[in-house]
């Protein structure tokens, strides 16, 4: 499977900002996406964990998320209840993701 984070924007967001420069970062972040290749478990109960396939696979993931060491094959993603709209946002990479897809494409 694969994990796709959508509409992601700066994290932490940026302070002080016109409304100008927020519409603009809100309008760039429908183009800001990162995909996950090998994706076998998701669970979200007390933090956020994603299981992968392969070794490779869990390598990958943490060097483009910079998501830290669960377990063997396991990493935890951050999340953060201030970013996001009605859930939090998920933390990866320097950006907040408010939208994630599950597909085995």
């Amino acid at each position: 499977m694969k994990l796709i984070l959508q509409n992601g924007y700066p994290y932490p967001y940026p302070t002080n900002l016109t409304q100008k420069e927020q519409d603009e970062l809100a309008e760039a972040a429908a183009g800001h996406r990162l995909e996950l290749e090998g994706v076998c478990f998701w669970q979200w109960l007390h933090t956020m964990t994603v299981q992968f396939k392969t070794f490779a696979d869990y390598e990958k993931a943490k060097q483009l998320t910079g998501w830290e060491h669960w377990s063997y094959d396991v990493l935890e993603a951050p999340t953060s209840s201030a970013d996001g709209y009605e859930h939090p946002a998920i933390v990866a990479a320097g950006m907040a993701y408010c939208g994630f897809i599950f597909t085995d494409e």
